[in-house]
């Protein structure tokens, strides 16, 4: 049946998620040249429908809330069956919306775990017919910082493993598989194929040679342009070398960032001997002893430390998520108390809420915060945003879809 080989994209909530949705469809379509074989489901609110529809099998999609704020899926069975029986689901959601408000003028914003039951509500509706595969597309996945659960344990300090907890539901609710941009650590991949899911994460930090273009479909005078817009973070360093020359230097903040930082400085110097690659990164030591508590030093084999830092440098601080800036804050200090020219933040993540929009705008260090747009966030947030969740997601998402197609 031609139906069973379509990949159908369900936006879940949000005006963001239907805008994100509307652009991977339309990257899908032009730039995969998927064409027909993708198609579009928009969910609704309940504003949309008609207060006299019948609560019956021609019932459009809805996600929405009910007014005492509980998540609210429905469909009829003729969507179910028509539209969406025997396709490859990809539900699109995003899973962290710190400026959306429940409803129109309500006080209370929408939760990580509003999302996580709206996820977990259009996997039980649409278990209703059977389809090909269920994967969720999710800009920046939560509840990942769970990842240390392990490393607190040997202290004698325990923590609820959300990231386990959460995974978990999605699995047993029919979830087959997650396509995500920077999942923080290699946690998420793990649990997912303890679970038997497929996991698909983009690296937005990753370089030109990193992406097989025939793994995309791509061939042609579009193949350079779609490739620029996977690495977003490389392109941008370049701009800075032909600005600043060789006075661009990588901050890695602590152990989690480190190999992060190591693998982009190594693309980004891709020319350069690895001695001198290694004399552009700045190791950070940071040992969180506490909540708010977290002593910070140069590591002994750091070749860029107190003693050389450069007043005329531009440095860059990688990492994948921003919340109130407290570590780059740090970090940030170091170098501009010995008169570093420039300090950036270039992170995969925003995830500053609202109480933390204060801090996290303090630019008394830090020149500018550079991120993706994997978050949606009040535009009185400082943050300069690189437009490219919608490019990083579709490429991940024919991936998975091409894999699917050959197994069948």
């Amino acid at each position: 049946m031609a139906s069973q080989t379509k990949l159908l994209l369900i936006p879940c909530s949000g005006e963001e998620t239907q805008r994100l949705a509307h652009d991977i469809f339309r990257i899908l379509r032009e730039d995969y040249s998927l064409e027909s074989q993708v198609e579009l489901l928009d969910s609704h609110q309940r504003k949309e429908i008609d207060n006299d529809t019948p609560k019956a099998h021609r019932h459009q999609l809805v996600g929405d809330y009910f007014a005492d704020e509980e998540v609210q899926v429905d469909i009829g069975s003729n969507e179910l069956k028509d539209v969406i029986r025997g396709k490859h689901l990809a539900l699109i959601e995003h899973m962290l919306t710190p400026a959306r408000k429940v409803t129109d003028g309500d006080s209370q914003n929408v939760s990580v775990n509003d999302h996580v039951m709206t996820i977990r509500g259009f996997l039980d509706v649409v278990s209703n017919v059977e389809t090909l595969q269920r994967t969720l597309v999710a800009p920046y996945l939560a509840y990942v910082r769970s990842h240390s659960v392990e490393k607190y344990q040997k202290r004698g300090f325990y923590q609820f493993d959300s990231l386990h907890t959460m995974l978990m539901d999605f699995q047993k609710g029919g979830l087959n598989a997650i396509a995500c941009i920077d999942p923080h650590s290699t946690k998420a991949a793990q649990l997912a194929e303890e679970l038997n899911m497929d996991f698909h994460a983009s690296n937005p930090f990753q370089s030109g040679r990193a992406i097989n273009p025939y793994k995309l479909g791509l061939a042609g005078e579009k193949t350079k342009e779609v490739l620029k817009r996977l690495r977003p973070f490389q392109e941008r360093f370049d701009q800075m070398k032909q600005r600043y020359g060789q006075r661009v230097s990588v901050i890695s903040v602590d152990d989690g960032t480190e190999r992060r930082a190591e693998n982009f400085t190594e693309r980004a110097y891709r020319n350069s001997p690895s001695e001198e690659v290694y004399q552009k990164l700045a190791y950070l030591d940071k040992d969180r002893i506490g909540y708010e508590h977290a002593p910070t030093r140069f590591k002994q084999f750091s070749q860029i430390n107190e003693r050389n830092i450069d007043p005329e440098g531009v440095y860059i601080i990688i990492d994948d998520m921003f919340a109130s800036g407290s570590t780059s804050n740090t970090a940030a200090q170091i170098f501009k108390s010995a008169s570093a020219k420039r300090v950036e933040v270039w992170t995969s993540h925003a995830v500053t809420m609202p109480v933390q929009q204060s801090k996290a705008n303090d630019r008394s260090h830090i020149d500018k915060v550079v991120c993706l747009d994997t978050v949606p966030q009040h535009p009185s947030l400082e943050v300069e945003y690189i437009p490219a969740s919608a490019d990083l997601l579709a490429a991940e998402l024919y991936k998975a879809h091409q894999k699917l197609m050959a197994l069948r």
